[in-house]
């Protein structure tokens, strides 16, 4: 069996479950910046759906104007939206993995933030 059509698909999940486990690890070992809530997850929602929308008739300009191209031999070669499939796949798992991240990574700060000045005072 031939995988090169899925060599495009393959990178995206691949890193991006990386990505996702590594969250996961953290969530699991109780970490407290790694609990999410109801409202962040409404903000990576959004987040998401945004960038879906925008992004059909942007890929669909920048392919008709020859901006950049896919290879047909590594992509699943179909179009939706005016985009290849692998590319919405791409918006999805990466505004997901970066939204995650940053509120993880915000939480940490404004944890530290509020030690050192609990310290200072």
């Amino acid at each position: 069996m031939n995988f090169d059509v899925y060599s495009y698909a393959a990178t995206i999940i691949i890193f991006c479950s990386i990505a996702l486990v590594i969250y996961g690890v953290g969530r699991v070992l109780g970490k407290r910046s790694a609990f999410i809530t109801a409202d962040d997850w409404k903000s990576i929602a959004l987040t998401i759906a945004l960038f879906l929308i925008v992004t059909g008739p942007e890929e669909y300009f920048a392919l008709q104007w020859q901006t950049w191209s896919y290879n047909p031999a590594r992509t699943f070669d179909t179009i939706f939206f005016g985009a290849e499939i692998e590319t919405f796949l791409f918006i999805v798992l990466v505004s997901l993995v970066v939204s995650i991240a940053t509120i993880v990574y915000a939480r940490r700060e404004e944890r530290k933030s509020a030690e050192v000045d609990s310290i200072t005072r």
